[in-house]
């Protein structure tokens, strides 16, 4: 009696403990979650966290990982490069996206980061208004494709781990927001068209979409701030003391929308889908878009993790309209902090607490509005590139020699840098090393401008090498890059626009972004040393239990992780 009274007794102790065990130890999640606000300053964290609700931004910070002062590592702060860099861990250098657009010597023209007339979109595009820009319109006949990118991504790295059994979703308003993150063999790649008001993908990826896109296409969610305008979130709270007067020298209009709030939208229907992303409420489309991608495809609830890539573009095009400092980046601001907060109540109920990790970033920051700097006291100004452009033609042909028109010494003008025309060295024997030599001693003379590299300098750059050659060189490859790159001093911004703003410099107001690691497995903790953006693909996965992207640059640092030693 006293034995089958023990045996039972050892039965139920091994039950129990195994159930005990089953719900304490640790398990890796199953999903995991990228987030990129685009245009997103690392100092808005810190400048506007008192007027977050406390389970939005605020949750991230006090309970995940929080990297205080992350900095991307290159000089060109542009949308492709950042995105192709959160996902595959490398820099410019690397994986070959070194900016939205660049010249491309073979064919001629400037080469789009992410499409290819090889492909065409699911469904077709609208025929293109005859206003738009010639270059935008030929862009947008152009299919979404990633095959300009040359790392793996970390929906490759996915992929690869799981032998294509983890599912990859990858969702912004911008193509190159989609593309890039998403890699070679995403499950759903999807990016929004302002000219049909749809979201669409390429035949790249597939011959006609998901049905629960096309369900979502074809519901009238889009439609619901039709004839109405944007307000202030919280018009009892004096913006001014937080931002900036909410009209200012330098701002712009929007599309069509003013530059003082109410913003409408009922008064420009042709424009309202551009007038839509070009206000926050185009995320809130994006979010709905996601939660659809969530439930529909299972995600984290599968035998295999998986993968949602969620690029929020409005807060790009919001900052580039009225500047960082306005009223309108606030409110954007605030918005997003809702935005964040109903994401992750949604993610705790679908998916599980701690069943999914999630890093939140941004491909580059953004340089104030020069005439609001000028205000500040500081040296500024604009600076219209193509003029600039034409001055080192002409300046050439004085000191080379006049050509006969069509020829020229200078090929092509690509962002910040030059591309000369071989050929024409050549045939009136000017050496590369000295057209450019005396391209950069002019350049120093003009007003606006830090200094300037060549291509021999970026190719040589070392260890030792002044720290802003080395950022240069990390957003320089080879066959895409321009034979001098031109910096220009902080606060001057290229383009030949009169208002709004742009990036694409390595000055801390562009390389400054959020970086927060938030969910299973990571623990509370502010880090203040610097940090590059890079490992947010290392992080995620790290905690899927999968392996990073080939070309990924850095390892997850060890003491963000619960179950790590320092």
């Amino acid at each position: 009696m006293r034995y089958s009274t023990l045996i039972i007794i050892s039965i139920t102790f091994l039950v129990n403990f195994k159930v005990l065990f089953s719900q304490t130890a640790p398990t890796k999640p199953k999903l995991g979650v990228l987030l990129v606000f685009d245009q997103f300053r690392g100092d808005f964290i810190s400048k506007w966290q008192d007027h977050f609700v406390k389970d939005g931004i605020l949750r991230l910070t006090s309970e995940g990982t929080w990297f205080d002062n992350c900095h991307y590592p290159y000089s060109g702060t542009l949308t492709g490069a950042g995105h192709a860099t959160l996902t595959t861990g490398a820099t410019p250098s690397v994986h070959g996206i070194i900016g939205n657009d660049w010249y491309d010597r073979k064919e001629g023209k400037n080469s789009y980061c992410a499409a290819s007339p090889r492909w065409s979109s699911i469904p077709p595009i609208p025929e293109q208004p005859s206003t738009l820009n010639p270059n935008e319109k030929e862009k947008k006949r152009l299919g979404g494709t990633p095959e300009k990118l040359r790392s793996e991504t970390l929906g490759d790295a996915l992929k690869r781990s799981t032998n294509k059994q983890g599912k990859v979703v990858s969702l912004s308003f911008k193509d190159r927001s989609s593309v890039l993150p998403a890699g070679m063999t995403p499950d759903h790649c999807y990016w929004f068209d302002t000219s049909s008001g749809k979201f669409q993908t390429s035949n790249f990826y597939a011959a006609k979409t998901a049905s629960w896109l096309t369900d979502f296409n074809e519901s009238k969610i889009i439609e619901q701030w039709r004839n109405k305008s944007w307000e202030k979130l919280h018009p009892e709270k004096d913006y001014e003391m937080f931002s900036s007067p909410d009209e200012l020298t330098g701002e712009g209009n929007g599309k069509n929308q003013g530059k003082i709030f109410p913003h409408p939208f009922g008064k420009i229907e042709k424009d309202y889908y551009d007038a839509l992303y070009n206000s926050p409420f185009g995320n809130n489309i994006l979010l709905e878009l996601s939660k659809r991608a969530i439930k529909s495809e299972n995600l984290g609830k599968n035998e295999h993790p998986d993968l949602l890539l969620v690029s929020f573009s409005s807060n790009d095009s919001v900052g580039h309209s009225w500047g960082p400092d306005s009223q309108e980046v606030f409110d954007t601001t605030l918005r997003t902090d809702l935005l964040i907060r109903d994401l992750l109540i949604f993610l705790d109920k679908e998916v599980g607490k701690n069943n999914y990790v999630l890093a939140l970033s941004a491909d580059h920051g953004v340089c104030p509005l020069p005439e609001f700097s000028k205000i500040k006291g500081k040296e500024s100004g604009r600076i219209p590139m193509d003029k600039f452009a034409k001055e080192i033609e002409s300046t050439l042909q004085n000191k080379f020699g006049k050509l006969t028109p069509p020829a020229k010494y200078l090929e092509a003008f690509s962002d910040t840098s030059a591309y000369l025309n071989y050929g024409t060295l050549k045939a009136n024997s000017v050496k590369l090393d000295d057209a450019t030599a005396f391209i950069k001693n002019w350049a120093l003379q003009q007003p606006g401008i830090l200094t300037a590299f060549s291509s021999k300098e970026i190719i040589e750059t070392n260890s030792n090498s002044d720290p802003l050659l080395i950022s240069v060189s990390k957003s320089w490859f080879k066959g895409r890059s321009g034979d001098i790159t031109f910096i220009l001093k902080p606060y001057f911004i290229p383009g030949g626009y009169l208002t709004g703003t742009t990036h694409g410099s390595p000055h801390a107001y562009d390389t400054h972004v959020p970086l927060i690691a938030f969910g299973g497995g990571i623990k509370p903790h502010l880090i203040k040393e610097k940090v590059s953006p890079q490992i947010a693909a290392s992080i995620i996965a790290e905690g899927l239990g999968i392996s990073a992207p080939a070309a990924s640059e850095f390892p997850p640092p060890k003491h963000i992780w619960l179950n790590k030693a320092d």
